[in-house]
């Protein structure tokens, strides 16, 4: 004689009943006012008790594929269409957001959506006939869009009034709204709290510039093998931060860029170069990307490296001892911030369901989803301000601290240059800071190359 299942089983074998059910209603089984069979009856087919067939039916009434008449039955209320969408997205969603996981919830509540996710490049996926239905990008890539007159691919949305309304902005043009925010994060700075405690070093605080970043670091290295600071220089969202921190932009006259020598522009690449030189401090590490960074500072190889809130999930199985604190600052503190949105491409030939797609995302819910399983910040405000159980995750003690950082947050495009002039400003600053070429070949290289690359939008008004 078998035993009793135990609770997972039992939860498993009702999983399976119905999503059977589940199955037969969306194939077309059972038209629109039919009613299913007898509760008896499916009782006997699926060998399970009666009152274990309800519990099971209740998920399907909340699903709204049938509705129980008392002293009736259980009767057909709608007939879904199966759906599949593409996704469109960066890898590091499936960290980020958990994607999977929150697949797996919004397939519960709209068990007619499939959604299969893709990896790829964001620009030429707006160029296709045949595109993903939705795609999540961040505020860079939306510039981009801007600049080459790919926004137009995007299908105009709905604003949610629970959402942060400066992250809106990074995803508006004339007036409209190309992507929903999801979620977002400054750059921040990230550091081991045992190191500090090692040395005696106070740990950091939003009243730090580079000056005292500097010095804590020196003390914190020592013996060759581990290093104060450290942090991935040609990311696009690491070396902005310091041009963002001089708190001017790059400035034109008739299409041509003016030189940046005697400006702040030019003090803060000139610091960024003297961090980068001090060997008692910043390792000689010919990193790839931020992850190799971040990797040194798990293994302990050095004390303290830009970061942000999304990249901070990497940590979240690990026991290293840390924390986060704002970016030692210049003059005034300002820091870059990286915002993530989904869209729907407007060729989507399934807009219905995409729209339930991205507002689920940005649903209390599915923010809630977020909030509770990653370190990212959620985009809807109440649920990112929200104290929230995180069992399991090694999360910073100063998760909050955003919120006294949003006055600081800046974006690309304050800097008045455009994306192509980014690829290009970096590639000189590189050769500066590598002592490739001096100052005054820096300035005139940027005078004469960037000055084909000036910030235009015909017109129109961006955020």
């Amino acid at each position: 004689m078998k035993g009793r299942p135990t609770q997972q089983q039992f939860h498993e074998r009702l999983e399976e009943v119905v999503q059977t059910l589940r199955d037969e209603i969306l194939d077309g089984r059972y038209p629109v006012g039919s009613f299913l069979p007898s509760e008896s009856v499916l009782a006997e087919r699926f060998q399970i008790s009666n009152k274990s067939l309800r519990i099971g039916l209740v998920t399907l009434v909340k699903e709204g594929l049938i509705e129980k008449i008392p002293s009736v039955g259980n009767r057909i209320v709608t007939q879904r269409t199966r759906v599949t969408l593409t996704m469109m997205c960066p890898p590091s969603m499936l960290r980020d957001i958990n994607l999977e996981k929150l697949l797996h919830e919004f397939h519960l509540r709209y068990p007619w959506i499939r959604v299969e996710t893709a990896f790829g490049s964001i620009m030429n996926e707006c160029t296709k006939s045949m595109p993903a239905d939705v795609m999540i990008l961040n505020q860079f890539q939306f510039q981009e869009l801007v600049e080459t007159k790919q926004s137009h691919n995007l299908e105009t949305l709905k604003e949610n009034e629970r959402i942060y309304p400066f992250l809106t902005k990074a995803f508006a043009l004339d007036g409209a709204l190309y992507a929903q925010p999801i979620i977002f994060s400054p750059i921040v700075l990230c550091y081991n709290k045992e190191h500090f405690r090692e040395r005696n070093v106070p740990e950091p605080d939003g009243s730090w510039t580079w000056e005292h970043l500097i010095k804590a670091a020196t003390a914190l290295s020592g013996g060759g093998d581990r290093y104060g600071l450290c942090f991935h220089l040609p990311s696009e969202n690491r070396w902005p931060v310091f041009l963002l921190q001089s708190g001017e932009k790059f400035d034109w006259e008739d299409g041509k860029l003016k030189s940046i020598q005697g400006t702040r522009l030019l003090d803060s690449i000139r610091l960024c170069k003297q961090i980068i030189h001090n060997r008692h401090v910043f390792p000689l590490y010919l990193s790839e990307n931020s992850n190799d960074v971040q990797n040194l500072f798990v293994e302990g190889k050095v004390s303290m490296i830009l970061n942000n809130y999304m990249s901070i999930n990497e940590l979240a199985n690990t026991s290293v001892p840390y924390d986060i604190s704002a970016v030692p600052f210049i003059s005034e503190p300002r820091t870059l911030a990286v915002i993530c949105g989904i869209a729907i491409h407007i060729n989507s030939s399934k807009k219905e369901a995409a729209a339930v797609l991205v507002d689920f995302i940005a649903s209390v819910q599915g923010q809630e989803f977020i909030r509770r399983t990653t370190t990212s910040i959620p985009a809807c405000k109440e649920v990112a301000e929200a104290a929230y159980e995180m069992p399991g995750i090694n999360s910073p003690s100063r998760y909050g601290m955003f919120r006294e950082l949003l006055f600081s947050l800046r974006l690309h495009s304050d800097l008045n240059l455009s994306v192509a002039g980014f690829g290009l400003l970096i590639k000189h600053l590189k050769a500066y800071w590598s002592d490739l070429i001096q100052e005054e070949e820096l300035c005139d290289r940027l005078q004469e190359t960037l000055s084909s690359c000036a910030p235009a939008y015909d017109d129109r008004t961006v955020g």
